[in-house]
């Protein structure tokens, strides 16, 4: 082999490493893993946002009042971008979340599936219009004092204004309807608010839902 042939052989070789090199630094490293407690909360968060769906839907093929109508209607819109920017980070801390909500939402929507009328509307309003988002406000704000994942804080913090917002629509659609659903009033929340202007539900219940 002369050496013009073993000195292309060798450019070839060195051309293929760089480019090898500059396609690997190009290939972003794999997302660390989080703890236990951290995905158990993006589970959780989940989970939050697929109850409000579910029953939304339920609320959009029963309900016969326009402003529950069109409530239900965004919470669709709005807890479906939720779910799936919880999906993405989930994907990319290699995180697997459930397919559906969990058993006690599940056994909630077979009750409420079974009134109509204004009796279906107070039960959707006052469960998932008003109880379930202050859950899911409570569960918010955990995440953000207990979550270790600075990408797991950073997402809650973001979502919390749109629940906040969503728990004022309910005043006034509760309002409209005028049948008082048990809405809540309390302070405004703190801890990612972002200045939303929106005020926070008093009560924090002991569980995430």
């Amino acid at each position: 082999m002369t050496k013009a042939r073993i000195g292309q052989r060798l450019f070839a070789v060195a051309v293929g490493v760089m480019l090898f090199g500059a396609a690997a630094a190009r290939t972003p490293a794999a997302a660390a893993p989080i703890g236990k407690g951290d995905q158990a909360l993006l589970i959780q968060m989940a989970q939050a946002n697929r109850a409000e769906i579910d029953a939304a839907k339920l609320a959009q093929g029963k309900t016969q009042n326009q402003e529950v109508k069109n409530f239900a209607q965004k919470m669709i819109d709005d807890h479906t971008a939720a779910l799936q920017e919880v999906q993405q980070l989930a994907q990319a801390k290699g995180v697997g979340l459930p397919a559906e909500a969990d058993g006690k939402h599940k056994k909630m929507e077979q009750k409420m599936s079974a009134l109509s009328g204004d009796a279906f509307d107070r039960r959707y309003m006052a469960q998932a219009g008003v109880a379930d988002h202050q859950k899911t406000h409570a569960l918010l704000r955990r995440v953000q004092t207990r979550a270790k994942d600075a990408d797991v804080k950073a997402l809650a913090a973001k979502l919390q204004p749109t629940v906040e917002e969503h728990l004022n629509s309910v005043r006034q659609v509760n309002a409209a309807l005028g049948k008082g659903a048990g809405t809540a009033s309390g302070n405004s929340g703190t801890a990612g608010s972002q200045g939303s202007g929106n005020t926070a539900p008093a009560t924090k219940p002991k569980t995430g839902g």
